[in-house]
Order: structure tokens, then sequence, then C-alpha cells
């Protein structure tokens, strides 16, 4: 049985709730794979990008 601890605190910061968004999505995108899910399932529901290239093609 997982024990889940919740601690509720006032966001402060400016990017608090923004961070606090992105790891509720991660959890959600998490669960998801693990039940089988694929991500062309979530395409709709969240926005990934592609990943940057950090070598620039002349």
């Amino acid at each position: 049985m997982e024990k889940v601890i919740k601690i509720e605190k006032a966001l402060n910061s400016k990017g608090a709730h923004i961070f606090k968004k992105m790891l509720e999505d991660k959890k959600a995108i998490h669960k998801h794979l693990q039940n089988g899910g694929s991500l062309a399932d979530l395409k709709d529901k969240y926005n990934f990008l592609d990943p940057l290239s950090i070598y620039k093609t002349h």
C-alpha cells in the first residue's frame, strides 16, 4: 500500500503554480503509461514539445 503525504502550502513564488501543474501532469502521464497506454493517446490532452538539438547544422 502506498503512503501518500499531502502537504498544502501557500504558493508564494511566481512559478510555483506552474511547477505544481507540471508535476501533476507528469504523474498522470506516468500512470497512463504504466497501465499500458501510449503517448499518442495523450497528444490531445498534453502539449509535447520536440527536443531541441544543441548541435546546429549549417
